[in-house]
Formats: structure tokens, sequence, C-alpha cells
């Protein structure tokens, strides 16, 4: 673009003849626009923008216009003009042109000839001290005039590639960050691709892959010593319980009580350790009434030994696509913990549906229940397996207690559901 511009200023710095050619036919051109005819008289006004320069008679711009049978229309010059222009009484050219200082542009006079209707025209000037700067004018106007069109042009077509080669070049950036969401620690081929990656991105792509690895590493770290510990756990507090069963002291019921609580809790971890392990199991054809009838008959007498009624409605579940193991291990954690934390007396009502969904009920006052992201007893581990079992499924989960705190209501839905045969 600078190089071009440097070409245009030199081809006319270098050819005044034709800067000031140009010169003479702007100049003409504007002063003709103050042409007036009515009716069968011609008449001239001088434009507003011209008025600076051709209405007085400093000496510096000379101005004549005359028609072909040589009336005068406008002159600021009377006895200069005949020493400047082409004589009166000649035939003027169609153009003319003359150079007063060969060594410079800035000194010119000429004409131009217009034919308006059947009567011609002549417009001539003579520019004898360029004070209003009319030659740079017209450098500056033919510069425009070469770069306005084709730097557009040449613009729209640069932006329009560039755009073009950036989101061709991003395109792959953007399906990995698809992909990067999606990304699975449970899974050892889970990492993000390398394939038309440019260079500089490649390397970060690597290195995000690296780190991926050494999170996956310690991800199944930590699963196999959670389940590790939960099977060294599990065999001490059995056979705990088979030698307190022995004693017959209230105290030995106490302790068994605890160790029953323990027990559940390296069961939930157990589960917990399991999860990642179970997002690559097959799905099956879950129907979700017949998965809620088997939990809850399950823990119905847990339920009413502990003083508490269990109750199962059918509310139009429908069959959806899942891992019944999973699914049936939230069902059991939501209604222990209904069981757990409401007060003897208390009704845990376990509806299935509307659709792939599932909602534990109950109305009893929760004793000493926090958050579930606070309770220290279990429940908090039991509701985040839930809510994690909700995420492995494509599901939803959600839990909120009543605002008077006379009971809970948690449900679990699930993907979209089958169509009924």
């Amino acid at each position: 673009m600078i190089a071009q511009l440097i070409g245009v200023i030199a081809e006319y710095w270098f050819n005044q003849q034709e800067l000031a050619r140009h010169s003479i036919q702007r100049e003409a051109d504007a002063l003709f626009r103050g042409l007036w005819r009515n009716q069968a008289r011609l008449g001239f006004d001088l434009p507003a923008g011209l008025h600076g320069r051709y209405d007085s008679n400093d000496g510096s711009y000379l101005v004549r216009i005359r028609t072909g049978s040589g009336a005068i229309l406008y002159t600021n010059c009377i006895g200069e003009c005949p020493l400047r222009l082409l004589p009166s009484y000649a035939s003027p050219p169609d153009f003319w042109m003359i150079r007063r200082d060969p060594e410079t542009p800035w000194k010119v006079a000429g004409g131009k000839t217009y034919r308006i209707d059947d009567e011609l025209v002549t417009i001539e000037m003579a520019v004898l001290q360029d004070r209003a700067g009319v030659v740079l004018t017209v450098l500056a106007r033919e510069v425009f005039d070469h770069m306005a069109l084709p730097m557009s042009l040449m613009l729209v077509v640069v932006l329009g590639a560039s755009i073009f080669s950036i989101r061709r070049t991003l395109e792959p950036i953007k399906a990995a960050a698809d992909l990067a969401e999606k990304l699975n620690p449970a899974d050892s081929n889970s990492n993000l691709p390398l394939a038309g990656m440019p260079r500089e991105i490649a390397a970060l792509i690597q290195a995000v892959n690296k780190s991926f690895g050494r999170v996956r590493e310690v991800v199944q770290a930590q699963k196999i010593f959670t389940s590790a510990i939960s099977h060294e756990v599990r065999t001490p507090i059995a056979i705990a319980r088979l030698e307190l069963e022995k004693i017959a002291d209230p105290r030995a019921r106490k302790v068994e009580q605890d160790l029953v609580s323990l027990n559940w809790l390296v069961e939930q971890l157990t589960t917990l350790a399991r999860l990642e392990s179970a997002d690559l199991s097959p799905v099956e054809t879950i129907t979700p009434f017949a998965i809620a009838e088997s939990v809850v008959g399950a823990l119905a007498p847990v339920a009413y030994d502990s003083g508490r009624s269990l109750e199962l409605t059918d509310r139009g579940g429908r069959s959806f696509l899942g891992r019944p193991a999973l699914v049936e291990n939230a069902l059991r954690n939501l209604i222990e913990n209904a069981i757990r934390h409401t007060t003897p007396g208390s009704a845990i009502v376990v509806e299935v549906g509307p659709g792939p969904q599932f909602c534990v009920r109950d109305n009893g006052r929760q004793n000493k229940i926090m958050s579930d992201m606070e309770e220290p007893k279990g429940v908090g581990l039991g509701l985040k397996i839930v809510h994690r079992i909700a995420e492995t499924q494509c599901g939803f989960f959600s839990f909120e207690r009543m605002p008077d705190g006379q009971g809970s209501i948690a449900t679990l839905s699930f993907g979209a559901s089958l169509p009924r045969s």
C-alpha cells in the first residue's frame, strides 16, 4: 500500500505536465457547475466553494467565462486577462493549457469549452500563485482515485482470506475443546487429538494429554486405594460384630449399632470407588417400577422395624436406557437416607414417574440434618453417590427440604424414555 502511494505521487510529481492538465480540467469542471440557463438566457453564479479564489482580483487566480458569441458571463480580471488568457477574438479549442513556469506545476493557464444545448461556453483560468493549494488538492484526489477502489477490493479480498484461513486453522482447536469437555479419567484412550493441529498448538495439546495422563493415574490409584481400604476394613468389622453378639450388655448393643453405621459407610466408599469403572459398562433397558419394587421390598422390613412406613406408587414410570445396578444403588441410597434421618412415625413414599423418574418423599422432621455437602455421618456421601450416578447416566438429581423442616423431596430423573411396546 505504501509502495503504491509513493508510486502514484512520483508519477504525477515527475510528470508535471499531466498534473497541470488535471488541475485545469478539475477547476474548469468545478466552475461549470455554476452555469445556468433561464429560458433563452445563459448565466453564471460562482459556486460556493470557489468564492475564496475567484471572487476577488488579488492576482492569484484569474477566471473568464464567455460564450461562443463573445459575451462575458463572468470574469475577475479586466486588463490582465488578455495577457494571461487567449485573446477574446480567438476561437478557443476544446481544451488548451500553457505552463507559465516550466519548473513548477503551480503556475499554469488554460481553458475548456463546453456545449450547453446549441451554445458553446469557454471557461478559462490562470493560476499565478496557488495560495489555495489547487494543485495539491488535485494531486490528493488523483492519489485517492488511483488507490481507493483497488485498495478497497484488496482489503475485502485480504480480510476475507484472513478470516477464512483463521477459521480453518481454528477448526481442529475447537474440535479439541469440545472433546476436552468429554474427557473421561476412567478411559485410558481418552486424549485430545494432535491431527491437524498447528505446531505451536500441538505442543500445548501434548502437554495437556500428559497432564491428563497424570490425573488419570492419580484417580486410578485413589480408586484402588479406596477399594483396598474398604475390603480390608470390612472383614474386621464383620468379626467384631460376631463377637459382640455373644455379649449380653447394653453397651455392646451400642457398639454394634456403631459398627453397622461404619459398615454402611465402608459400602458407600466401595460404591464410590467402583463408579468410575462402571461408566464403561453396557447399558440396558430399565423398567423403573420393577427396580423400585425390588428396592422397596428389600428395605421395607428395615423401615417398619425403625417405626417408619414405606409406600410405593406408580405415577406413569416409563422405560429408559441405563445401567440397572447403578440406578438400583442410587434409589437404595435415597430410601436409606430417608429412613436414617427422619424421626419414628414418618411416612416415606417412593413415586415412580412420570416418565423415567424416581421421587422419594418423606414427611418427618429431620433431626440434626445439615446440607448434603456438610453432613458428616453418611448422608452427604450418599447423596454425592446419587449425584454422581445421575451424571454417569446423563440424568439429573435434586434434593430439597420443606421450608418448615417437615420432610424432604429427592428427585432422580434420567434421559429420554423409550416408547411403550
